[in-house]
């Protein structure tokens, strides 16, 4: 192994989410209808969305999620409806993963890859302090190497 694959290996190891993360998140209510969520994920071109109950974050509600609405609106009679059906319960069976902004960058990657899912907030003591996505990891990467590969 050669001194600067050592290098972005350590490097990998150290980061923190705080580091990569983005600060600005968007949210949905949990009572939005899930057709909102959709034009949200579009409108930003996002891959998922913080879903908000009570004032706290609940859930995340993904395009994969909707997606599968769409597929089984052409299969199902007994559907979620996208102009009738809330965010909530579309997504109420799933538990919300998120880290800490202390949390090391292959923690994240860790559920990324277990999980299989594409975004994850960071919540200190519950407030919402950003989201990481796979977008993020990818720009940090592609980031941090073009660094290397110029000195």
């Amino acid at each position: 192994m050669n001194p600067e694959e050592i290098s972005r290996s350590e490097r990998l190891l150290k980061v923190k989410v705080k580091d990569v993360m983005n600060k600005t998140v968007i949210t949905i209510d949990h009572n939005d209808l899930i057709g909102k969520a959709s034009r949200l994920m579009l409108e930003n071109r996002l891959h998922a969305l913080l879903v908000i109950k009570d004032a706290k974050p609940k859930y995340m509600i993904s395009a994969y999620d909707l997606m599968k609405v769409s597929y089984e609106d052409t299969f199902n009679e007994s559907n979620a409806d996208m102009l009738r059906t809330t965010v909530e319960e579309l997504v109420k069976n799933q538990n919300l993963l998120s880290l800490p902004s202390s949390a090391y960058l292959i923690d994240a990657l860790k559920i990324f890859v277990d999980y299989q899912i594409h975004s994850i907030p960071i919540i200190d003591e519950g407030t919402v302090n950003g989201i990481v996505s796979l977008m993020d990891l990818a720009g940090w990467y592609l980031k941090t190497h073009e660094e290397l590969r110029r000195s």
